[in-house]
């Protein structure tokens, strides 16, 4: 078809009758051939449009029904080769889950190696044989582990999850040895329970003149006195480490006295009092003082601190050993009012970036191929201006792309279950994330074909930059996690402002944050300018 015949007139139904009486009308600010130029090519193209809406929506589907996250690396796991020990993979089922996927248990560590070598396996987790003899000679017991892989987001969830189950099994071995102490807790409650019993026989004792009988339990329970403060100092408690760590001096330590040492000093004061009114008594018993008042108030005290060293001795034992292992548990509560997980996240930035590149591309392939076509020679004759030309193909493109928009965030919707949480009251900023996106990817495009002279140009510097909308702008990795001057690429590309502005959108109900609707106008306006400099230069230089 020459370049001089108007494209083929659509089907003269009642529709584009209606569509050609609107386009028809002259407007002062672009000549609507140019928009009708590129709706109706691409009206004509089925194939095109089916491509547009089905191939996003398709990559959507598979990233949401195929990813499943971080965590699912094939494990053999090497135990001693020990009597007793079990190399079935069902018995460790409920031990090793969620990061590693257990899918052999050995006890030969270089046919575990070797399975990692020849990629039969991704990690290799070993328990050695004498953890419990070096924790006894004073040093750390390591359960070495080895992996192979390239990728340093695969090393360090790894490491973090070893970490995570090395500290498991210090609260194991730390929860064992709270329960191997807790014969000490029930003496004490025993030693409290042989002073009460005392106490009664030395009131008789005392009661009856029977002095004898009166030492005899007095140095009973003196001996009984020692005994418990021996228990007391052997017992197992959190927070009884160093005091110069930070750990200790943020909370372990405050822990330490105030659920734990505060009732053992306590108790240890009540040994004291029990101490004191035991002399006082041995010592009227040597002057010959059984049944006083004063020592009838010494019988009392003693019984009275006896009374408490049981009921906090009581309060003590009544903690449960888990309790002790971890004293403070988080308790993380997320404020979006959505559930978290990666298709709703990435649902919405997909839908941007996709946006982004189609309106790149299509905004960039379209000038040049003008210029390659030699249409520009025909616009430069014609009673048209550069500015008119560039509307006219910016009011197309946009609005293919906000329709094309609204269908995925639908399917996303509907087929996904990606939520919109308040449709009703929101679809409004979003249209605008979704406009200021367009608006600032179409002016992108508008550079890009100033800056190609073939369509392979501006094919390559389109994928260059779908290439650093998912790598520089939050889209994989958040950008808190790149230096600043990095971070000054994300700056520059709609994706980092809409992805974000149509995910809080979409997914939650906090106010609309003006900047990710202000700054991607000032952007795109900037482009557009820019654009139209560089298309008015080959304009008139055609």
């Amino acid at each position: 078809m020459s370049l001089l015949q108007r494209p083929p007139a659509p089907p003269q139904n009642f529709f584009w009758r209606m569509v050609r009486k609107v386009l028809d009308r002259p407007y002062p600010v672009t000549n609507v051939s140019f928009i009708r130029k590129e709706l109706f090519g691409a009206i004509r193209q089925p194939r095109l449009i089916l491509s547009m809406v089905v191939g996003p929506f398709l990559i959507l589907a598979l990233f949401g029904l195929g990813y499943f996250g971080p965590g699912n690396y094939s494990t053999v796991l090497v135990v001693p080769d020990s009597p007793g020990i079990s190399t079935n993979v069902a018995d460790y089922k409920g031990v090793i889950t969620q990061t590693f996927r257990l899918t052999k248990v050995t006890t030969r560590i270089d046919e575990a190696k070797q399975m990692l070598r020849d990629g039969e396996t991704s990690v290799v987790i070993v328990v050695p044989d004498n953890a419990l003899d070096e924790i006894y000679n004073g040093r750390n017991a390591y359960f070495p582990v080895y992996y192979r892989t390239l990728s340093p987001v695969d090393a360090s969830y790894i490491e973090y999850s070893t970490y995570i189950y090395a500290t498991e099994f210090d609260k194991v071995i730390l929860r064992q040895a709270l329960v191997a102490s807790k014969p000490q807790r029930s003496q004490i409650q025993e030693s409290s329970k042989q002073i009460d019993e005392s106490t009664v026989i030395l009131g008789d004792s005392m009661q009856k003149g029977d002095l004898l009988q009166a030492k005899i339990q007095v140095e009973s329970m003196k001996a009984v006195v020692q005994i418990t403060r021996r228990g007391l100092d052997s017992l197992i408690l959190p927070g009884q480490g160093d005091a110069n760590t930070p750990q200790q001096k943020l909370l372990a330590g405050r822990i330490f006295n105030a659920v734990t040492a505060s009732g053992i000093n306590q108790m240890r004061s009540d040994l004291d009092e029990i101490d004191t009114q035991l002399n006082a008594l041995d010592a009227g018993f040597d002057r010959g003082d059984i049944n006083s008042p004063s020592q009838q108030q010494h019988l009392a005290a003693l019984r009275a601190a006896n009374t408490s060293l049981g009921e906090r001795s009581n309060k003590l034992a009544s903690i449960p050993p888990s309790v002790l292992v971890e004293p403070i548990l988080s308790d993380a509560n997320n404020e979006v009012k959505t559930q978290v997980n990666y298709i709703n996240f990435f649902g919405p930035a997909v839908v941007i970036l996709l946006l982004q590149h189609i309106a790149v591309t299509l905004a960039s392939l379209s000038n040049v191929r003008d210029r390659q076509l030699g249409a520009l020679e025909i616009f430069r004759v014609a009673p048209i201006s550069p500015t008119q030309i560039l509307t006219g193909k910016f009011i197309s493109f946009a609005l293919l792309l906000l329709l094309l928009g609204l269908i995925l965030i639908g399917l996303i919707t509907l087929l996904l279950g990606v939520p919109f949480v308040a449709l009703g009251t929101r679809w409004f900023p979003a249209l605008l994330s979704l406009f200021v996106t367009i608006y600032a990817s179409i002016g992108l495009g508008f550079v890009v074909a100033g800056i190609s002279r073939t369509e392979s140009q501006a094919v390559q510097f389109s994928m260059l930059l779908l290439l650093g909308s998912i790598f520089f702008t939050g889209f994989i990795l958040p950008l808190n996690q790149f230096a600043n001057y990095i971070r000054y690429i994300s700056y520059i590309l709609p994706i980092t402002y809409g992805a974000t502005g149509l995910q809080n959108t979409m997914l939650d109900t906090q106010p609309i944050n003006l900047f990710y609707l202000v700054v991607p106008f000032l952007l795109g306006t900037l482009f557009l300018v820019v654009g139209r400099y560089l298309y008015r230069r080959q304009f008139d230089l055609s």
